[in-house]
């Protein structure tokens, strides 16, 4: 019985100390592996926090790069390439010079042309006449030569009275023309010269009044300033030439007589 009893106690006092172990590990265990996982997820947290961190701070660095980069370029937009900016300005000054001295030249080569194309004709001024302009208008008005007033007013006294007398004579100030084609000549004064261009009558075609008025103005100059010719009668030569005589000087006296009537109005 003893024995027996021995045994039960021995197997009540073992039996609680075993499960009082089971009961203590168990618990630890189960902490500990909590913890653990705690610590994972606070460290997988962090590491998610650094990288984003990380992540921000490249980005703001790159974005700050290319602004830099931005910033040059266009700081840099006029120095050729590699060259100094100082050194890039002066080569930009160099060939602005040159683009304006080139422009200029070709405008002085295009006003020489048009120059050689309308040649200054001795004895026509510059300017418009106005006065004189006025008086011709006057005393034309209403005839085709009116729209050529304006270069003969340009043209000496001397020259601008014979051209506005011999026409009267001649066509009646452009009542009586030559014509091309049917085209007006612009041939008021029975000048006569060969030229590509011949109108009826054998006298010469004009292109334009002011070619006209600049060939006759030219060769009536050459006579009162060349060969001193300052009155009708002298100027008879322009209806019968230098020999006005024979069948030639038929009715010299009336043209005498009508061109010296126009020629005094204008000179005096």
């Amino acid at each position: 019985m003893k024995k027996n009893t021995k045994k039960q106690l021995n197997k009540k006092k073992v039996i609680p100390s075993k499960k009082k172990k089971n009961v203590l590990v168990e618990p630890k265990k189960k902490n500990l592996k909590r913890v653990v996982k705690k610590a994972k997820v606070k460290t997988k947290a962090a590491s998610k926090k650094t990288a984003k961190a990380v992540l921000k701070q490249k980005t703001k660095n790159v974005v700050k790069k290319s602004i830099r980069r931005a910033g040059k370029q266009d700081n840099h937009v006029l120095t050729f390439g590699e060259i100094h900016p100082a050194s890039g300005k002066i080569l930009l000054l160099i060939i602005l010079i040159i683009i304006a001295f080139s422009i200029f030249l070709v405008q002085s080569m295009t006003r020489v042309e048009v120059k050689k194309e309308q040649p200054k004709v001795a004895g026509i001024t510059s300017t418009r006449n106005i006065a004189r302009e006025k008086e011709i208008n006057d005393m034309v008005q209403g005839y085709p030569i009116e729209k050529m007033t304006r270069y003969i007013a340009k043209q000496e006294p001397k020259v601008a009275a014979f051209m506005i007398a011999i026409a009267k004579k001649e066509s009646a100030w452009g009542d009586r023309k030559p014509v091309l084609d049917g085209e007006d000549c612009y041939n008021y004064w029975g000048f006569r010269l060969k030229s590509d261009r011949m109108g009826s009558g054998g006298h010469t075609c004009f292109d334009s009044p002011e070619e006209a008025v600049a060939i006759v103005g030219t060769r009536i100059s050459h006579l009162v300033n060349e060969e001193k010719i300052d009155t009708p009668k002298e100027m008879v030569i322009w209806k019968c030439g230098y020999s006005c005589d024979g069948p030639a000087a038929a009715g010299s006296e009336k043209w005498i007589k009508d061109v010296d009537y126009y020629y005094k109005q204008m000179i005096n």
